[in-house]
């Protein structure tokens, strides 16, 4: 075997050693949902997305002043009007809130008069519990994805626009309303946010 020959063996077997390394230190694992090794997409919303626009939204939603008040306002959520190019579902965006505002306790959700139930199934609710009349809901939680996209050279960037209004029942007035921009820029998909 000549020097050349040795040469490129012996590279060949760093390289191929290497290749085996990576591979196996590809394996799937648990990471923290919340913590930075999570999988950060361009092109889709990503959990952590999620939890940064809820947050931040109803943080700054119980801050309003019918939130202070000793009685509890009834909330109805809406569903999250899903506006971007990417397909997902939105409930995780609405289950969080609703978990956020109930572990606040200065709210109760109200399903009853919710988009996602629909007429006959509250009229069953209703009857079975003996009455004959639901309680309106004081506020309605309406809530919006939006997308914006750019790229320069090889750059993308994505912001999703989360935009949240609460509507008080009895006038139909916004009473509350923000948004929490999430920008995410990058050649590709990417760990870490």
């Amino acid at each position: 075997m000549t020097k050349t020959k040795k040469i490129l063996s012996a590279i060949s077997i760093c390289a191929a050693a290497l290749a085996l390394g990576a591979c196996a230190s590809q394996k799937a694992r648990y990471v923290d949902s919340a913590g930075t090794e999570t999988i950060v997409s361009l092109n889709k919303v990503d959990i952590q997305d999620f939890r940064a626009a809820t947050n931040a939204l109803v943080a700054d939603m119980l801050q309003w002043d019918a939130f202070a008040g000793a009685k509890k306002p009834v909330v109805a959520l809406s569903r999250v009007v899903n506006d971007t190019s990417a397909n997902f579902d939105t409930a995780l965006l609405t289950n969080q809130v609703q978990e956020a505002i109930l572990k606040s306790r200065k709210a109760t959700i109200s399903m009853s008069m919710s988009a996602d139930r629909n007429d006959d199934v509250v009229r069953q609710d209703v009857a079975a519990l003996g009455g004959t009349k639901t309680v309106v809901p004081d506020l309605t939680l309406i809530g919006k994805i939006s997308e914006v996209a750019t790229n320069a050279g090889g750059v993308k960037q994505v912001t999703y626009v989360f935009q949240m209004r609460l509507v008080e029942a009895a006038s139909g007035n916004v009473v509350w309303m923000n948004s929490k921009e999430i920008t995410k820029q990058g050649e590709k998909n990417a760990v870490g946010w």
